[in-house]
């Protein structure tokens, strides 16, 4: 599969410039803002292909502009009046005047837009080329600008200079008019305060201000981030807002950082926060919501909750109100610091071409009306469903998951809210629920209370946004008597071995009435009156910690004996391990091995620090692991060596909460093993070019794990690579290889419940299995046997290509039970042998599938192809759209039986005479007639 584009920054932020907007540029952490003087603000509807205009004074719209083909994902911008619009498929830009709303003509081929009161930037991220283009007429100003750097973060200042951060090396650029300049390790993230750069570098814990015309550091302070912090910043007029953990921190400069303050539950996905009138208004993705806090007090003053589901929206702000907008459905609004406001659609969601629809909200809250009902089948605007809805084939694939609210258990009498939330981009248009006590409710969030005790079994049977019902999801509530006394089920030690020295977080699991005070007590020492607290143990010894918790007039205490343990020693640079060790602070090592274990049954705590070099080689090692059994390394950073963490000849090590950023290419990287075996890493993060290579018969587990955009990672020479428990896997080339004397790898790659963005995985592998993940697809293939069971695929939603999936293998091949949505081509299959059964391919732009002219016996069965086909695109044949095609009618080693085209706009079938008709597949509303199989209606 050729990728000709491939965006793997993490977009640009926001600029700050008063009348100027950079929105939309897909950045996976930070939403994009607005800071208007003007009183409206152009928003992107990508179902529809629009911008829509929305007035702030009214919360109306004003305007909708059609700028690309609908379905089309298109992102905006705002330089005052005028609006820019950037179809994310094609890099195509659209300028919308904002006194006739008259759009241009489609120009350039762009994957970030930058408008300045000087020039319009377009960059082409792919060949590196910033270009400045005319504000009005988009012809170029003169030669583009060649950048070394990745565009991760961009920002406009107050004088119009553009701003240009790479996250991973540091390099700053920025340009103004008649001028440029660059500086090198700058920090990792990138802002705009009162009209002046800043920069963020979570390594140095410090926040600076610069000098917008030479790039130097005028004022700084220091921030209490981690390095392995995922933080979002912004600006605010005295310094620096910052998103992490679930907490906001304000940091003046020359100053200091003020206490943060917690907003929703410690898992919160915080966005960029936005300054209005000494606010900062924090978007919460995870709960669709958004918080106002004083920057003064550092208290919340408002929420508002603005979706009823998780969604990454934009948050803009302008005189006081705060604009939100969803790019990929009909949902946007404004409202104030008190959380009171209106809610819009900007269009109708069940007929997006008709009239416009607006809702009116007095008072905190959601508020948006019910979309339109559904058009009764016969109407002009009923959907053709083919052989009928209970027809269809439910989508294989796990598709939605059920969160209670405030928990899964309860009293009877307590009112719980119940969310249905996807796990994919395909998002969900309706919810059926049961509760399990003979009740039901119909909405993707119901609220239930249960009037009798007992175990409760909940499900929820979801319709997708693409037509196609889901698995039925289920989960379980325990509900007890209103009347029961509060009960302490168990406590909670983190870490569950305490040594002297170092912070212990204690927490319980209390079941029964909610309690109206705690007691924590330890040796009999009142401690905290808080569910949970942390302590430090200052010497070695059996502890006792208790806990008391009172409701009403019942008092409850249970007590833990806590064992800890003496503070290891004290370690070095250079030190053999043959003991258990904690690090105390962080270390610069000039050795060419840091650190090296060689005792069995050794724990190497790093302690939060971080061990780096000052002089890497390039045989450079942090922690180096050898002939040793169950070593224990956790709880800290390796970075800037040729190899992170090295084993050879072990078994049993333990790799937990460890974040390496190695610069090794080939034999070395983040974690490297040789004849490694029982290896398992969890909770840890790799960052470097590569990030692992395993070989010589080793097998290890990633669980929980993160590879942040590695280029190429191996498993090799008779080794098992195993990914599993919500990893998130970001890497260019997971792969094979074999030893010269053999004649396959012997390898393995098994992937399990996991986000993927994998560009090519499999090759030399004998075998490949990817079960229930997310994934972006990519070229996958095996030499003996490859299989995709559960998975949902869509393409990547800032990547400006439609990437096309495909999969080939010499053996055997088993494609079940997964969704392909989103893509150029859904599927191409080429080599294989094997089955092809229970998948669904829907609003693939192209075609569902596409045969290449390969060897092997395909049997396809029970899928269902619906509504691909959908866009007109240079190069692409009418003959090659729609949904099971054979564009070369050459591959005739096919049966086909029980498949359903729905919609499609283009063939149903299309495939080689002399295929074999199993019979019993079927075609309606698809453009053209089936070619090659019968198909009933």
């Amino acid at each position: 599969m050729i990728r000709t584009k491939r965006w793997t920054g993490a977009a640009a932020a926001v600029a700050c410039l008063a009348g100027v907007v950079v929105l939309g540029m897909g950045n996976a952490n930070q939403a994009p803002q607005l800071r208007l003087h003007g009183g409206s603000a152009w928003l992107a509807s990508s179902k529809t292909g629009q911008l829509t205009l929305l007035d702030g004074a009214s919360a109306e719209v004003a305007a909708r502009v059609q700028v690309a083909p609908p379905g089309a994902p298109i992102r905006s911008a705002q330089l005052e009046s005028t609006g820019y619009a950037l179809n994310q498929w094609d890099g195509s830009v659209v300028r919308v005047d904002g006194a006739t709303l008259k759009p241009s003509t489609s120009s350039w081929s762009a994957d970030k837009i930058f408008p300045t009161p000087h020039a319009l930037y377009a960059l082409d991220s792919s060949r590196g080329l910033l270009t400045p283009t005319d504000l009005v007429t988009m012809t170029p100003l003169g030669a583009p600008h060649s950048l070394a750097t990745k565009a991760d973060q961009a920002v406009v200042d107050g004088g119009g200079r553009l701003w240009i951060l790479d996250q991973h090396t540091g390099e700053l650029v920025w340009f103004s008019q008649d001028s440029q300049g660059s500086r090198t390790n700058a920090g990792t993230h990138l802002t705009v305060t009162d009209g002046r750069p800043a920069v963020l570098d979570v390594a140095r814990r410090k926040a600076e201000l610069l000098d917008p015309e030479t790039g130097t550091v005028v004022e700084s302070v220091r921030a209490d981030v981690r390095a392995d912090d995922a933080a979002v910043v912004s600006g605010w007029s005295r310094g620096i807002l910052i998103s992490t953990r679930g907490l906001l921190m304000a940091c003046e400069f020359t100053v200091s950082c003020r206490n943060p303050v917690a907003l929703g539950s410690g898992k919160a996905d915080l966005g960029a926060a936005v300054e209005v009138a000494g606010h900062a208004i924090v978007p919460d993705y995870s709960a669709g919501r958004a918080w106002v806090v004083n920057l003064e007090t550092m208290r919340v003053v408002a929420d508002r909750k603005l979706f009823d589901r998780p969604v990454r929206f934009e948050l803009l702000a302008r005189d006081g109100l705060v604009f939100y907008n969803d790019p990929d459905s009909d949902e946007a609004g404004v409202f104030d610091l008190n959380g009171n406001g209106r809610a819009v659609s900007k269009y109708n969601p069940v007929n997006p071409g008709s009239g416009i629809n607006q809702v009116a909200v007095d008072g905190p809250g959601p508020g948006r009306q019910s979309p339109p009902p559904r058009p009764e089948s016969g109407s002009p605007n009923a959907p053709v469903r083919g052989p009928g809805a209970n027809e269809l084939a439910l989508v294989g694939a796990p598709m939605a998951d059920i969160v209670f609210k405030p928990g899964n258990r309860g009293l009877v009498g307590d009112e719980f809210e119940l969310g249905v939330v996807a796990r994919s981009s395909i998002g969900l248009a309706t919810a059926e629920w049961s509760f399990g006590d003979g009740t039901s409710a119909t909405g993707l969030v119901a609220r239930h209370s249960w009037k009798r005790p007992g175990e409760y079994q909940v499900s929820v049977a979801t319709m997708l946004t693409v037509g196609l019902p889901a698995p039925v999801a289920t989960a379980t509530v325990v509900i007890e008597p209103a009347d029961a006394p509060p009960r302490i089920a168990g406590f909670r030690v983190d870490p569950e071995a305490p040594r002297a020295g170092e912070p212990v977080l204690f927490g319980a699991e209390v079941t029964g009435r909610a309690p109206d005070r705690w007691e924590w007590t330890v040796q009999g020492q009142p401690v905290s009156s808080e569910p949970e607290f942390r302590h430090t143990f200052a010497a070695p010894g059996t502890y006792t910690v208790a806990l008391a918790v009172t409701a009403g007039a019942v008092r409850v205490q249970e007590s833990k004996q806590v064992v800890v343990a003496p503070a290891p020693p004290r370690v070095k640079c250079g030190d053999v391990l043959t003991a258990s060790a904690v690090l105390t602070g962080d270390l610069v090592c000039p050795q060419n091995v840091a650190f090296r274990i060689a005792a069995d049954n050794v724990t190497f705590d790093l302690g939060s620090h971080t061990v780096t070099t000052a002089s890497p080689s390039n045989s450079s090692v942090g922690i180096q692991v050898a002939g040793a059994k169950n070593a224990t390394i956790k709880n800290g950073s390796v970075t800037g060596f040729t190899t992170g963490i090295a084993m050879t000849d072990v078994n049993g090590v333990a790799i937990q909460k460890i974040r390496s950023k190695s610069f090794g290419h080939d034999s070395a990287g983040d974690i490297v093993g040789t004849r490694a075996t029982n290896v398992k890493v969890t909770d840890s993060t790799t960052s470097g070019p590569t990030a692992f290579v395993f070989r010589d018969r080793s097998n290890v587990t990633f669980s929980k794990a993160t590879f942040e955009q590695s280029a190429v990672s191996l498993c090799s020479d008779h080794s098992t690579c195993a990914v599993t428990g919500s990893s998130t896997v970001r890497i260019d080339r997971l792969v094979c290889a074999r030893n010269e004397e053999d004649t396959d790898s012997g390898s393995s790659i098994t992937i399990r419940d996991s986000a993927l963005d994998i560009a090519e995985l499999g090759h030399a592998c004998d075998d490949v299995k990817l079960t229930t993940n997310q994934s972006t697809g990519g070229d996958i293939t095996a030499t003996n046997n490859l299989e995709l069971v559960g998975n949902v695929m869509g393409d990547r939603q800032d990547d400006l290509v439609l990437d096309s999936p495909a999969v080939r293998t010499p053996g055997r091949l088993v494609i079940q039970d997964n969704m392909f949505s989103g893509f150029g081509v859904g599927l191409r299959i080429g080599e294989g042998t094997g089955t092809i059964s229970g998948n669904v391919f829907s609003g693939n732009v192209d075609a569902g599938i596409w045969l290449d002219p390969s060897p092997g016996q395909l049997t396809f069965a029970g899928n269902t192809f619906t509504a691909n086909g959908s866009l007109k695109r240079h190069g692409v044949p009418a003959e090659y759209r729609g949904g099971l095609i054979d564009p070369e009618l050459g591959r005739q080693s096919v049966t086909l039986s029980d498949n359903h085209a729905v919609n499609n706009r283009g063939y149903g079938f299309r495939v080689a005479t002399g295929v074999q008709d199993g019979g019993g597949n079927t075609s309606s509303g698809d453009l053209h007639a089936c070619v090659g199989v019968s198909c009933a209606p």
